[in-house]
């Protein structure tokens, strides 16, 4: 069997930099190779780094370049939603590097793939499609699809997909409301994580004779993903246990919000507004300030939000390598994860899990089927700093819930949310799809 892995254009796929989708791909993409030939696509401008390449020797990264056109589409694409309520997303729009969308679709054809495995990108599937018109799509979701999308066209290109999986029940059972015509050929693949990566224990003993205990959150420093709750229930939990640190670990940089909310959701957006520039003014001001103000945003604001005595307890890493973050993964105490917008999937609580560590996360998305609540670690609602700090502070507070708590989560990571299980279970769909032809 072959596979191809068609990822979008802004992925990075190779360590020690990838991001969250980027990694998926990695993640699955190994172990499938043990049993098949893969071959995975992508810009080349987000690999120039290609070390990695050396331990992948049974696939096939195909990298092409962007080309000039496919970057000013973007870019125009971008600056134009800034000046509009309700922009497009570009996660489905026809301008995300159609270029690179044809490039691959020709390469496609001299491949002759029995299996082409979309992430997320379904703008390349009516093409990919016509070139290549006896392989089996996958399309895979990594996050629900929100009205501001062009719904109509979405439904055309589920027209030529085979297959439709997401990364969690919720999206699922969201994308089969919208689209009730695919409700019989969608269905659930989880993320997973490297047990590799994973497979030593963690050292309570350790962890129980530090003065020190550390919270960790890792993710990207964006609005939807709830930092500034975070921050408020900190200064909570930093005045009642004085030998506590916050590790904050993820790029800076905001997420576009019609990517990330559903802006018919006229009191979340309003909430959000502070965050985002999301009028014609705000966006303008931010032009004339320079291009780095609407990035670091966000981030100034957290800052800012901090008292002085609290300030030195929190600390901004910023992105780190991979192997860095494992690091910390093993070294915290508990990880804090609280988006305000339903999570796709959340894969930092997953690995968390996976080191030994008790989760507080909200009750987002896909996370709810991930972390269970009062056994691997506590769900509380989103957006609420009160609860969230009363969580933190009852681990923090109670040792030996938290070594149960971290075993119990590391026990539930490596037993269904490993990517050598998810890749056999992959593998058996392809196997189903290709006989049915």
């Amino acid at each position: 069997m072959k596979i191809a892995f068609v990822s979008q254009p802004f992925d990075r796929i190779l360590p020690p930099y990838q991001n969250s989708v980027g990694a998926c791909t990695h993640g699955i993409a190994r172990p499938l190779a043990n049993k098949a030939k893969v071959l995975v696509y992508g810009i080349a401008h987000n690999h120039q780094d290609q070390s990695a390449l050396d331990t992948d020797k049974n696939i096939e990264f195909r990298f092409f370049p962007a080309t000039r056109m496919d970057k000013i589409r973007f870019k125009l694409h971008n600056e134009f939603s800034k000046f509009r309520f309700r922009p497009a997303p570009i996660s489905s729009s026809g301008w995300l590097f159609p270029d690179y969308g044809r490039s691959v679709a020709e390469d496609l054809r001299e491949h002759a793939c029995d299996v082409i495995h979309l992430q997320h990108c379904s703008q390349y599937a009516p093409l990919i499609r016509q070139l290549n018109p006896e392989a089996k799509i996958v399309l895979h979701l990594h996050a629900e699809w929100f009205s501001q999308s062009n719904l109509d066209l979405l439904a055309d290109r589920l027209h030529v997909i085979d297959l439709v999986t997401t990364v969690g029940n919720y999206v699922t059972d969201k994308t089969k409301r919208a689209f009730p015509v695919i409700a019989r050929r969608c269905e659930t693949t989880y993320n997973g994580i490297d047990a590799e990566e994973f497979s030593r224990e963690k050292d309570y003993a350790a962890s129980r004779k530090s003065p020190v205990k550390r919270i960790l959150y890792s993710g990207a420093i964006s609005p939807h993903k709830g930092l500034h709750v975070l921050l408020q229930a900190f200064v909570t939990v930093a005045k009642e246990f004085p030998s506590v640190i916050l590790e904050i670990a993820g790029p800076v940089g905001n997420y576009p919000i019609e990517e990330t909310f559903d802006m018919q959701d006229r009191e979340m957006i309003r909430a959000m507004a502070p965050y985002y520039e999301i009028s014609f003014g705000s966006a303008l001001w931010s032009r004339l300030r320079g291009r780095s103000a609407g990035k670091e945003r966000y981030l100034r604001h957290l800052k800012a939000s901090l008292p002085e005595d609290v300030a030195e307890r929190v600390i901004f890493l910023g992105m780190i390598p991979r192997p860095e973050l494992v690091e910390r993964y093993y070294a915290a105490d508990i990880f804090a994860f609280p988006p305000v917008w339903n999570e796709g999937f959340g894969l930092p609580p997953v690995e968390a899990m996976a080191a030994g560590v008790p989760v507080v996360t909200s009750r987002s998305g896909t996370v709810t089927e991930t972390v269970v609540d009062g056994k691997t670690g506590y769900l509380v609602e989103k957006n609420n700093a009160k609860e969230l700090a009363e969580a933190l502070l009852t681990l923090l507070n109670n040792e030996e819930r938290r070594e149960a708590m971290g075993r119990a989560g590391r026990e539930r990571a490596l037993s269904r949310f490993t990517w050598e299980n998810i890749a056999e279970d992959m593998r058996s769909r392809y196997q189903t799809l290709c006989a049915s032809a």
